[in-house]
């Protein structure tokens, strides 16, 4: 009946010329009706072929992709397939590829019967088969076998059905929407029944489908059926043995987790009764039974509050601890309150609140290792000393907050563990370079998400003492801007009168921090804000000499660079004694050092040591003295591996270098003249006064990386009598130029008066004059010089206000328009003052001597003298002021090789007692307190040469500058 409802006039057997339609993730079986979505294109195409073919009511096969590929083969395609007829169709628009949009058709079929494709006949654009249909025999279900396999999947379905939507899974919510009913499934004839639970259950492949579809006999197709039902109700069963093991779980662990509230309740009680009152109970012997329960299965609660009375809080952190402690008894571990608060506990219980380390009180010891690791630097370690005395007499002293200022490489941050291992106290590091928020010193409010203490509060919890020695690194470069300004956290820190009740934004009650030796380092103190600077007691350490950084080379970086190359053994000292042995034994250990030579396979001459620092690694400290000695010891590691390599350009390497070895010891000797052809070409110019020409001076600054000498350059040129000046300066050292433009130009207007005879100049330099009169008979005030003869100083003072036809005419007359003309030593000449290396910003007074002396220089066409440095401030009065940095700056005229360096002499209480005794030996320092002093000395005639004489007939030597000034 079914079979002539559905075909009305088709007959079973072959079918020519059917379309066939592929389809994806889907299977269409007989006498159901499906939706499928098309391409328009494959649309269109069926209805071209359909045209074609004159069919009126159209069928089509519907066959299922094997593969969901790109390509459309038809290997691809399985051999059985759904003998459809279109019911309907509606063109819509859906998304595909991504984000994409397509034209689709919905096609509503009606499966018919199932078919067999036999062959082929078109592939391209669509396919276009022959086919067998396959007859549905509802007869075969009067057989008994067949009878039994269909009431057998009835009742497995109906089984499935009923059973209640709280414990339905995927197939029986399936089924129950497909059949509604278990009546329905009693009325369904066998081979519909087989096909509509093929098609429903949820659990089944798209392989699992086509399987079903592919059964032509009833019996078959029901036995797989049931199979598959066996396996949708297996699924079932294991999912619902699992839903309630999981059901259990979770009802033990609440279980579990109310019963242990209830124990912590009563423990908390009975831990009450006894420390309120006397234990009501049977004995010591029930007491002693709670301690052993309460230790064998002692909760987190009881383990902080064991903690909280072991770290013997403060008073006010004990009460914010009980406090605290009673709130967490009342969170269920569950929340995420619970882990809050007993973070927080953990983190007071884990201060060392009463923790201290003992001081090693023996002066002696701290000073032997203080000088052992550090040479020179004798401010520092007198202060350390003095530490541990008041440290001796009184226990209570607080920690002194020390600041040390220099430039890099001199050793500050090397010098925080030296002060640690000399006072026997632990050592902490904090990088304040970069910080910009001030949470990252007080710490982060508990409000916040992942709030955690400041990096103060997490060091001492580091050390497990409250007296360490925290080094405060870089704090010059502390970030600020108009949000942040950690440099405002730091005040209560660094104050010994505050710091005893420093207060964590994280801990909320004050941590005493009196007994920390705090130690801060900068490069430079202008970024530093002044009430930071004036809660610190600042230590200058300022750069070595040659002498002191060949002693430092000879007795630290040599030794340690040949270690950590492989070119000498290194030696026990004291601390490795309780140092632990690696796992595989002190045996290993022995055998590392055994590969390494006994004696040092690297030897430097001091010579070479010193020429290397002059002309490689001009510095103050001795950072990229330590990267040359890395340098020569790769170098000599390379030549004693035997992998140096000689190239015919190298002929002068060939010829210098076998002089350095190896020798018999397999030793390897530098000498000076080595150095060029290991370290390359020489960096630094050896004589500066090669730069010296007519309005040119050298001066003396100081800068973040230590002192370094000062060019000064002025040039004048035709023009309006402007002054120009260069160099990125800050407005005092514009001022210092303007000053000193301005003083030159009333020493020689006086100067033109008296040679004029209207009047004596109140400068002009004579027995019983001004300059006299002030300064008495001036002589040389140099550091161990001897004093000159007080009429070689006037004639020299002398000789420079009366020497040019610049200031008058020769004869001293002239009309009087032609004086007025010249008192103005410049005319309408444009001045230029520049200061070389424009890239960096300088700025200060001290700048003052040096810009003087160009000045003059380019008036009268005389360079200065080549072997003095200068330095000071001076007045419109020409008095000279001290200045800052004269350890620096001395010290950089003695890395140069200069014999005489200017002070004002107000700095000769500095210089007695900051500068070197190996500096004192090698250069004169002349104290000077006028202009006139020190105009005298650089433009004296008696000067012998030092270095390259620049001559102005010598047009090789002298400068654009020299010559221009000498043709005006």
């Amino acid at each position: 009946a079914i079979q002539a409802q559905i075909f009305r006039g088709h007959e079973m057997g072959t079918q020519r010329d059917v379309f066939i339609l592929g389809v994806g993730q889907q299977v269409v079986f007989p006498a159901i009706r499906t939706n499928i979505l098309v391409p328009l294109q494959t649309f269109q195409e069926l209805v071209e072929f359909c045209e074609k073919e004159d069919n009126a009511q159209p069928h089509i096969g519907v066959v299922t992709f094997k593969t969901t590929g790109s390509t459309r083969a038809d290997e691809e395609l399985y051999r059985v397939g759904t003998y459809c007829r279109i019911a309907a169709h509606a063109q819509s628009t859906t998304t595909l590829d991504g984000n994409r949009e397509h034209n689709v058709v919905t096609l509503s079929v009606e499966g018919q019967c199932r078919f067999e494709i036999e062959k082929f006949k078109q592939k391209s654009p669509f396919y276009v088969a022959d086919i067998r249909l396959h007859e549905e025999r509802e007869d075969d279900a009067h057989d008994p076998a067949v009878a039994k396999l269909t009431q057998t999947v009835r009742e497995q379905v109906s089984l499935l059905i009923g059973q209640p939507a709280s414990q339905s899974d995927g197939s029986a919510k399936s089924l129950r929407g497909r059949f509604g009913s278990a009546k329905s499934v009693k009325g369904m004839p066998p081979s519909l029944l087989a096909d509509v639970v093929g098609l429903t259950i949820a659990e089944l492949s798209l392989s699992e489908r086509q399987q079903v579809l592919s059964k032509f006999g009833l019996k078959p197709r029901l036995e797989l059926v049931l199979d598959l039902l066996g396996k949708a109700a297996e699924v079932h069963r294991l999912s619902k043995e699992i839903d309630s093991k999981m059901r259990k779980r979770s009802e033990d662990e609440l279980r579990e987790t109310v019963l242990v509230r209830q124990l912590q309740e009563l423990r908390r009680e009975m831990s009450t009764l006894r420390n309120g009152q006397p234990w009501q109970g049977d004995g010591n012997d029930s007491e002693n039974d709670f301690d052993e329960e309460q230790g064998e299965e002692q909760d987190d609660i009881g383990m902080l509050r064991e903690l909280l009375m072991k770290a013997r809080l403060s008073p006010e952190a004990e009460k914010l601890a009980q406090k605290e402690l009673r709130r967490l008894q009342s969170i269920q571990p569950q929340q995420a309150e619970y882990t809050v608060s007993k973070t927080y506990l953990e983190t007071l219980a884990g201060l060392p609140w009463a923790e201290s380390s003992q001081d090693e009180l023996d002066l002696n010891k701290a000073s032997a290792i203080l000088e052992g690791d550090h040479y020179g630097l004798q401010k520092v370690k007198r202060r350390i000393l003095e530490f541990l005395a008041v440290q001796r007499l009184r226990s209570d002293m607080k920690g002194p907050i020390l600041c040390l200022h220099g430039p890099p490489g001199v050793g500050k941050t090397s010098l925080g563990r030296s002060v640690a291992k000399a006072l026997g106290r632990k050592f902490h590091r904090i990088a304040l370079g970069g910080v910009r928020d001030e949470a990252e010193i007080r710490g982060h409010r508990r409000t916040y998400i992942g709030s955690m203490p400041g990096n103060i509060i997490q060091a001492l919890a580091s050390v497990k003492v409250n007296n360490p020695v925290i080094l405060l690194d870089e704090i010059d470069k502390l970030t600020r801007n108009a949000m942040f300004n950690p440099s405002g956290a730091m005040l209560e820190l660094l104050d010994p009168e505050q710091n005893n009740t420093f207060k964590d934004h994280y801990l909320n009650t004050p941590f005493d921090l009196s007994r920390v030796l705090f130690l801060c380092t900068c490069n430079d103190l202008n970024t530093i804000d002044r009430p930071l600077l004036d809660r610190m007691e600042v230590i200058d350490l300022s750069g070595y000499t040659v002498e002191e950084k060949v002693h430092i080379a000879t007795t630290h970086l040599l030794p340690k660079q040949r270690i950590l190359h492989a070119l000498e053994q290194s030696k026990p000292t004291e601390s490795d004694a309780g140092l632990e042995q690696p796992a595989d034994g002190p045996a290993a250990a022995e055998g590392k050092q055994a590969c390494m030579p006994r004696e040092p396979q690297l030897v430097m001459s001091q010579q070479a040591l010193a020429d290397m620092i002059t002309k490689w690694t001009r510095e103050s400290g001795v950072r990229s003295l330590e990267r040359r000695i890395a340098q020569l010891c790769r170098w000599a590691a390379l030549r004693l591996a035997g992998q140096a390599e000689a190239k015919d350009s190298d002929r002068i390497v060939e010829v210098e270098l076998p002089e350095c070895g190896p020798n018999s010891k397999g030793q390897l000797t530098i000498e000076a003249h080595h150095l060029s052809h290991i370290l390359g070409a020489e960096i630094f110019e050896s004589d500066p006064a090669e730069r010296l020409t007519v309005g040119v001076s050298m001066g003396l600054g100081v800068t973040p990386t230590g002192g370094q000498l000062l060019f000064v350059e002025a040039t004048r040129t035709k023009g309006c009598g402007r002054l120009t000046i260069t160099g990125q300066l800050g407005e005092v050292m514009r001022e210092s130029v303007s000053t000193a433009m301005s003083l030159l130009r009333s020493k020689i207007y006086y100067s033109v008066l008296a040679a004029s005879g209207e009047r004596r100049s109140v400068l002009q330099v004579g027995p019983g004059s001004l300059v006299e009169a002030e300064y008495g008979a001036p002589q040389n005030r140099g550091v161990g010089g001897t004093e000159e003869s007080p009429n070689q100083f006037l004639e020299v003072f002398n000789q420079f206000i009366t020497s040019s036809d610049l200031l008058v005419n020769s004869d001293g007359h002239g009309s009087d328009d032609k004086r007025r003309k010249h008192k103005d030593p410049f005319g309408n000449d444009d001045v230029h003052v520049h200061f070389p290396a424009g890239a960096i910003p300088k700025d200060g007074p001290s700048a003052g001597i040096a810009t003087t002396l160009a000045l003059a220089s380019l008036l009268l066409g005389r360079p200065v003298r080549s072997d003095t440095a200068v330095t000071g401030e001076i007045t419109l009065r020409g008095h000279v002021l001290p200045v800052g940095g004269i350890r620096d700056k001395v010290l950089a005229a003695h890395r140069i090789g200069l014999r005489h360096v200017l002070l004002p002499y107000g700095n000769q209480r500095h210089a007695k007692d900051e500068i070197p005794a190996a500096a004192m030996g090698d250069m004169e320092l002349h104290f000077v307190k006028h202009i006139d002093e020190v105009l005298a000395w650089a433009f004296a005639d008696d000067v012998k040469p030092w270095g390259p004489e620049v001559s102005a007939n010598d047009s090789s030597m002298a400068s654009p500058t020299f010559a221009l000034s000498s043709k005006l």
